[in-house]
């Protein structure tokens, strides 16, 4: 199960998600997460991922990319941001093709300037 913590900021949301990872982690948190914001006036969610623990392989890097698009749907832009070596574009890649605007950074800077802009 990954943990769940968000702190409103001035123009965008930033949620923290931590915990060991797997599909069915990442579905309960996504929801979470989507419900936590369902309600906000904010577009904008900026997401650190540095406390994730694990790795998924690319079909189920799929799977979250699509998870992201269902359940974070309504934001405007999603920066999503974790250790460089954990960025290999699939989970970015289906969340883009399943509609929603989201980007992996290796900073927390680079990921609220994109969302910001």
């Amino acid at each position: 199960m990954l943990q769940l913590r968000i702190l409103p900021q001035d123009d965008y949301f930033l949620a923290h998600l931590s915990g060991l990872v797997s599909v069915k982690a990442w579905d309960l948190g996504l929801r979470d997460l989507g419900v936590a914001i369902s309600g906000a006036q904010s577009d904008r969610l900026v997401v650190n991922l540095i406390g994730l623990v694990g790795w998924l392989g690319i079909p189920e890097r799929r799977d979250v990319g699509a998870m992201m698009a269902t359940h974070l749907g309504r934001m405007k832009k999603v920066a999503l941001f974790i250790q460089r070596e954990k960025i290999v574009g699939v989970v970015e890649a289906e969340a883009r093709r399943n509609g929603l605007d989201l980007r992996l950074f290796s900073s927390h800077d680079e990921a609220v300037s994109w969302a910001l802009l």
